[in-house]
């Protein structure tokens, strides 16, 4: 079944393949291609103006980049440790850090943004930037709503200018000195009065006053940073803008903000906690200064020279005894499991976990060889259980055995568990009494003990200090840059957009494509004859075809009859081929009849009948021509007769074929 339907598929495919190939004329195409070439070149020809016109108007970007790579910590941070403090170093971090609008303001506080120079023109504006032939200078700005607010400038000498903006009028200034107007004070030079000479007719220049917060939109909106490659940490800074000079200008000062940022901020971090030691360092500098003062003359009062060592040997024994007191309570509880364990021992079952309790303990010799004996006892029991049973008289010998050896252990475990308590009860009371000793030692020692304990808190403070400043001082001298420029940027000179390669290329393209497809729709609507082989194409005729006649262009005359009048031109050379080619097609004795039809009226029926009729009664033919159109003959016109009788009548019965003939100026046709 599928091989049947791709098989039909397949014929189905090639049939519209046929279809296609049949239909499509290649030759009618390509006259309708010669008679549209007029419209090819002229499609061409305007889409190569619009190319020129867009590249004429369309305002040129230009792009600059630069390439940073970024760098760790310094060797001095490694040594001291200070990782703990550093900053963020991810690399996006610093991707988010280029593209801020806080480090694209520090930027522009290096570039000479604040005044921006304008050049109007009948359709674009151009930014001067540094290129501007005079300059601004702002001393003062009191209205704020004025920022990025068209400030038109004109110079009529090289002495005064004027100046409107808003709905202030033209107000002549001097130049090179201070004006102060309501809003602003400036001051105004020129720096190429030959330029502005000569171009002061072609644009119409102003100036603004830039805000910082519009001019960080504007140059965020056109920043990009991307990462090139994460592994070597590089970082690509891009700049696109209509001024070629002020993007080499934005990137390099930007990388250059960036770098100094990074420098300055773990700088300032550095300085910072330099001058809390330091701050720290005179206060506790006095409290130390105080508390050694007040040690010194507490032990002058008191002539106490080291009773801190005193304390010191109490605190040792009250440790040692606590310590003491700890191992006896575990030996003890190691020795209730022992005995638990023992109590429990049936079989073999118990006896595996007594031994580990005991080794390596304090009484490992003195219950190991008792358990070495009872795990014997139990796997004698068990050897035996295999061959007799467990009402033996040997069995019965051994759970005896048994008895005894656990009841010996447990009585071994009593005795020495009665001489750990001892030992604890003993030791607990030493204890008590150390402690009672310790708690009641003279006051005088107690406050010795809390003066030397604030004094060497405050000494071990002050020395960290002094230690941390060192340590923060050789870090803040051993800060470089962390990162590098790798590429660094040029002036532009071929803008990033328009391309005009591109955009010529592409316009000519869309004027080639609008030309095919005036040429497509033109094939598509062709509704003419052209050649003979679309007659026979669309008419599908079995016989060759007989002839052509000839367009005449002139005025027909009303008898419609040309063959007579002008016999040897080509309208009656085509009739005469025609004629020729009939009697080849029947050239038997007798009457012949041929019949000339179309589709519609007006398409040269009457025309061509006539004059194939004459052109056969030239030759010695008789001719009739009968006129069979019913609604609209036309015949009796050409021979200048009335249309009293004809088919109509014949057909009806009230007139005869003789009575019907009318006869011709031209002999042999009727």
């Amino acid at each position: 079944m599928d091989q049947k339907q791709g098989q039909a598929n397949y014929e189905e495919y090639r049939q519209r393949l046929t279809n296609f190939s049949n239909e499509f004329d290649l030759g009618l195409f390509l006259h309708i291609v010669r008679r549209s070439v007029i419209w090819v070149v002229a499609c061409l020809f305007l889409a190569g103006l619009a190319a020129i016109v867009y590249l004429r108007y369309t305002p040129e970007i230009y792009k600059s980049r630069v390439v940073i790579q970024l760098g760790e910590d310094n060797h001095s941070e490694s040594i001291l440790n200070f990782g703990q403090y550093a900053d963020d170093n991810t690399i996006q971090s610093r991707l988010e850090l280029l593209r801020s609008k806080l480090l694209i303001k520090n930027t522009l506080q290096h570039l000479p943004m604040r005044v921006g120079y304008f050049a109007e023109g009948e359709i674009l504006t151009n930014e001067h930037y540094t290129l501007s032939p005079y300059e601004v200078e702002l001393i003062s700005l009191n209205n704020t709503k004025l920022t990025g607010v068209p400030i038109f400038i004109s110079f009529e000498n090289e002495h005064t200018f004027n100046v409107s903006y808003q709905s202030k009028g033209h107000v002549q200034l001097p130049l090179n000195q201070v004006v102060n107007l309501d809003d602003f004070s400036i001051r105004v030079t020129i720096k190429n009065w030959k330029v502005l000479s000569e171009n002061g007719a072609d644009y119409l220049l102003y100036f603004t006053i830039n805000g910082e917060a519009e001019q960080a939109k504007r140059f965020f909106k056109n920043l990009d940073v991307r990462i090139l490659n994460n592994t070597a940490k590089t970082l690509e800074i891009s700049f696109t803008d209509n001024n070629p000079l002020l993007t080499y200008d934005f990137v390099m000062a930007h990388a250059a903000e960036f770098i100094r940022y990074d420098l300055e901020r773990r700088s300032l971090s550095d300085e910072n906690i330099i001058n809390f030691i330091d701050s720290q360092i005179d206060t506790v500098f006095y409290k130390l200064r105080d508390s050694e003062g007040k040690l010194n003359q507490y032990k002058q009062d008191n002539k106490i020279t080291n009773l801190e060592s005193i304390s010191g040997v109490y605190l040792d024994r009250l440790t040692a005894f606590e310590d003491e007191i700890i191992d006896l309570e575990l030996q003890i509880a190691l020795l209730d499991d022992v005995s638990e364990l023992t109590e429990l021992t049936s079989t073999d079952v118990a006896i595996y976990n007594l031994v580990p309790l005991v080794a390596g303990g304090q009484f490992e010799g003195s219950l190991t060889s008792l358990l070495d004996n009872l795990y014997k006892l139990l796997l004698a029991k068990e050897e035996a259980l295999f061959s007799i049973t467990i009402d033996n008289t040997k069995i019965k010998n051994l759970e005896f055995q048994i008895d005894i050896q656990k009841t010996l252990i447990l009585e071994t475990i009593s005795a020495l568990k009665d001489k750990l308590i001892h030992r604890k009860e003993g030791l607990e009371q030493k204890l008590g009494g150390v402690e009672q000793n310790y708690y009641s030692l003279p006051a005088k020692e107690l406050e010795f003990a809390r003066l030397q304990r604030l004094f060497t808190i405050n000494e071990k403070y002050y020395t960290l200090l002094l230690e941390k400043r060192i340590e923060y001082r050789i870090s803040k001298e051993g800060f470089v840059a962390r990162h590098q420029i790798l590429e660094e940027a040029y002036v532009p000179s071929t803008p990033e957009s328009p391309k005009k390669n591109m955009v010529m290329v592409a316009f000519l393209l869309v004027g080639a494509l609008i030309g095919f497809l005036i040429i497509s729709i033109r094939y598509l609507l062709h509704n003419d004859i052209t050649s003979l082989n679309e007659i026979v194409q669309l008419s599908n005729a079995s016989i060759s075809t007989l002839g052509v006649i000839p367009k005449y262009k002139e005025p027909v005359p009303v008898s419609m009859l040309l063959v007579d009048r002008h016999p040897k031109s080509l309208i009656a050379e085509g009739f005469r081929a025609v004629r020729t080619n009939l009697q080849f097609v029947d050239n038997s004795p007798g009457p012949k009849v041929a019949a000339i039809t179309s589709t519609i009226s007006g398409e040269g029926k009457t025309f061509i009948a006539l004059n194939l009729a004459g052109i056969i009664a030239f030759s010695g033919k008789r001719v009739v021509v009968l006129d069979l159109d019913m609604r609209k003959p036309k015949i009796h016109k050409g021979f200048a007769v009335p249309n009293t009788q004809g088919m109509s009548t014949l057909l009806i019965g009230k007139a005869t074929i003789e009575e019907c003939i009318r006869n011709s100026s031209v002999e042999n046709l009727d």
